[in-house]
């Protein structure tokens, strides 16, 4: 009896529920009506996960009245119809109701499954201790032959599968999303997950000559022989790359094969690849562009790496301004390129409007708007596909790039042809780029393999067609600013020839003017030296009073012209820089006494003061006696002619080793210094400053004893100290004046 009630048990339908959230696997055995299925504690099946709405779907059982037996089906939503937040998948699929079939996977909220599974063949306390299992790995791992296979057959009854079987449907390799195939080394498929059947259903049917399955009976006695247990391939199916890990497992001779749908990201690979090869082909051409700023250049590396990049057969850039053209093609076709340039010019006549508005133009040789003019010399040529981008930068048609294909194996089938023409159709018709993908492709005529002129491939040229529109306009700019500096060098030279005319004009003009007064003063020499002797004649003679100051007068305006004649020549003399200043050792301690001795009898006689402050030893320095004294003697003179009675002057000497630097030294003496310093009350204004060195200027009205004077002696003076090698000083502010005279001091060797 016991045995009977067994065998009813075995016979007997269990509908059960493996779940798995973040809180482990677990099986739940289907007998009530209604299941209500969500996040919240209220609900009959408890899901752990945040991504799951409070009350996300509901099961309900659905019985057959003729039959008695009962399937579930699972509906979106909770008992008011309020749909879920993301919804169920069933198999992979969305869906708001489905009736459960055996082996079905559910999904709620994209991070909790569940698989749905009728059993029989179980005892009850066989079935009791598979419910209680929380790991059904490790219950799978319990039984007798681990390496059991299931491959479920249509119309086979489920009473036959054995218990480990059964055990391994709520196994990881009948969750997981990934196909997982055995098969034997004769090449029979002793088991499919679920996965595997819902991409795969060709598999049963077309066995080893499947691609999935392809070689590997082969593959795995290699691998016996050769011992590797892992081996990875690539396999292509329905436009899907699959990445293929194959195992041979020894213990039972199976081979298993794990398999990842890897287009997305070899699509990606791809992707980035075109994107590198795009953006290696800008950057050379923006470091062209660096490099040069010949347009033609630019234009013939341009074209080269647009035959390299897109396998193109003649490459052809055009510059609308001078008519130039820049042509690359492979194989060399220099014996058509005449031709070539015909066609590209009446391709520019045709479609001129969309050109300039910035669109590009694809023309293939089997599009039946192809104009007759152009269609003969595509046939003439072999060419299928012409592609004329244009060059534009602001709005401005500088010329462009056409792209010629040539396909000498015409094997291509009429169907992609009339996709072709149907994409050219949409470019003629709305200006566009042309979504070229792939199918349809375009071939070329020098490529084994299919060549393929993307969309990307496309949008590429147009981007590289902006680069070189910058080339050339930033070509033509130069070109100008080119222009431009040959003109402005040609008036500068011009301008600098007129220049030196007139520099050798004005040095023309001096020499006569030294020579003139050269001249004139020696010419004058000779009748004042002559005056003045005979003034000197008179004064032998006895005299009037009169007559006395008569030739008193006489004999200073005498002295007078002949000291301006005598300036003349010397300031003539420096100027011209023909007899250098000659120098010698002088011995300041006693040379200073006899330069400033005349001064003090004549300060006496005008009521002033001369005081002199000096070191009490002087060093012998190496200069010009009788320039530097005639220097002292200008500017003290100066000083007595320009100071009122009784006013103070004085002469102070410094040197710079003594550590008493001037506040006036002008710095431009580099090491040790000696320096003349004559102050006297008076002031010179702040704008007549600047001139005072100037040959024949006097400060006016500057003069209120009317001594008079030449503008030579300051003139002079300067010119004297320049060939001393020193520098000469003047300030003057708050009613004084000073002139300081700076020489470089250096002694004499013993």
């Amino acid at each position: 009896m016991k045995d009977k009630d067994t065998e009813a048990q075995r016979q007997q339908v269990r509908h059960l529920l493996v779940l798995e959230d973040t809180e482990g696997r677990r099986p739940i055995l289907l007998e009530a009506a209604t299941y209500s299925i969500g996040r919240d504690s209220t609900n009959s099946i408890v899901l752990h996960s945040k991504l799951v709405s409070r009350q996300h779907s509901l099961l309900l059982r659905v019985t057959n009245p003729d039959s008695g037996s009962y399937i579930f089906r699972i509906v979106d939503g909770d008992l008011q119809g309020k749909r879920s937040t993301n919804g169920i998948l069933v198999n992979g699929q969305r869906c708001f109701s489905h009736d459960l079939k055996h082996g079905d996977t559910i999904v709620w909220g994209g991070d909790v499954r569940a698989r749905y599974l009728t059993l029989t063949n179980m005892s009850d306390d066989e079935f009791a201790e598979f419910c209680k299992g929380t790991d059904v790995l490790g219950f799978l791992s319990k039984s007798s032959n681990p390496f059991a296979t299931l491959v479920p057959v249509d119309n086979q009854d489920i009473a036959e599968f054995s218990e480990a079987a059964l055990v391994r449907l709520a196994s990881y390799p009948e969750l997981t999303p990934n196909p997982i195939l055995e098969i034997d080394l004769q090449g029979t498929i002793t088991y499919l997950n679920p996965a595997a059947v819902m991409q795969f259903n060709d598999l049963q049917r077309n066995g080893v000559r499947h691609p999935i399955l392809l070689g590997l009976p082969e593959m795995a006695r290699y691998m016996k022989q050769t011992e590797e247990k892992v081996h990875v391939r690539e396999v292509e199916y329905h436009q899907r790359i699959y990445e293929q890990s194959i195992h041979y497992i020894y213990e039972s001779e199976l081979i298993r094969s794990y398999i990842t749908d890897v287009t997305e990201r070899k699509r990606a690979e791809e992707q980035l690849r075109h994107q590198a090869r795009r953006e290696a082909v800008i950057n050379r051409i923006i470091q062209a562009m660096r490099t040069t700023m010949i347009a033609d250049e630019v234009l013939q590396i341009t074209a080269d790496l647009l035959l390299e990049a897109l396998g193109a057969n003649c490459c052809l850039i055009t510059q609308s301004k001078n008519q130039a053209t820049t042509v690359s093609s492979h194989p060399p076709l220099t014996d058509v390129e005449l031709q070539l340039g015909q066609l590209n010019n009446l391709a520019l006549s045709i479609y001129q409007d969309s050109l300039v508005m910035g669109n590009q133009v694809l023309l293939l040789a089997n599009s039946e708007n192809l104009p007759d003019s152009l269609a003969s010399q595509f046939k003439e040529f072999h060419l299928d596909v012409v592609v004329v981008t244009p060059l534009i930068y602001v709005n401005k048609f500088l010329g462009n790039i056409t792209l010629f294909q040539s396909r000498l194996d015409r094997n291509v089938e009429h169907q992609e042809y009339e996709e072709q023409e149907e994409y050219e159709m949409t470019i003629l018709n709305h200006g566009q780029a042309v979504p070229i993908l792939n199918p349809p492709s375009i071939t070329g005529a020098h490529h084994s393999n299919s060549n393929h002129w993307t969309l990307d491939e496309l949008s590429l040229v147009k981007t590289i067609a902006d680069q070189c529109a910058l080339a050339i306009h930033q070509a033509h700019l130069y070109q100008q600013v080119q222009e431009l500096n040959a003109d402005l060098e040609c008036q500068v030279q011009a301008r600098t020839a007129e220049l030196e005319q007139k520099m050798q004009e004005l040095e023309r003009l001096n020499a006569l003017k030294d020579d003139f007064l050269s001249t004139v003063s020696h010419e004058l020499r000779t009748p004042m030296a002559n005056i003045k002797m005979a003034i000197h004649m008179l004064k032998q003679f006895p005299l009037e009073q009169r007559q006395e100051r008569y030739l008193t007068i006489l004999s200073n305006e005498c002295n007078r012209e002949t000291e301006l004649i005598n300036d003349l020549l010397d300031l003539q003399r420096l100027e011209a820089g023909r007899t250098p200043i000659q120098q010698e050792i002088i011995d300041l301690n006693s040379w200073l006494p006899l330069v400033v001795e005349p001064f003090r009898n004549r300060m006496q006689q005008r009521n002033q003061a001369l005081h002199i402050h000096r070191p009490e030893v002087l060093p012998q320095i190496e200069s010009n006696r009788h320039a530097l004294e005639r220097i002292l003697a200008e500017l003290l003179n100066n000083a007595c002619k320009y100071t009122p009675a009784a006013g103070q002057i004085a002469l102070n000497v410094v040197m710079s080793s003594d550590g008493s630097i001037l506040p006036s030294h002008p710095r431009a003496i580099a090491g040790d210094y000696i320096q003349f310093q004559v102050i006297n009350p008076s002031e010179i204004p702040a704008t007549e400053l600047p001139r005072i060195f100037e040959k024949f200027y006097r400060i006016p009205n500057a003069d209120p004893w009317h001594q008079g004077g030449t503008g030579l002696g300051l003139a002079l003076t300067k010119k004297l100290v320049e060939q001393l090698r020193g520098e000469i000083d003047a300030q003057s502010n708050e009613g004084i004046t000073s002139f300081t005279l700076t020489l470089p001091l250096v002694t004499s060797q013993d």
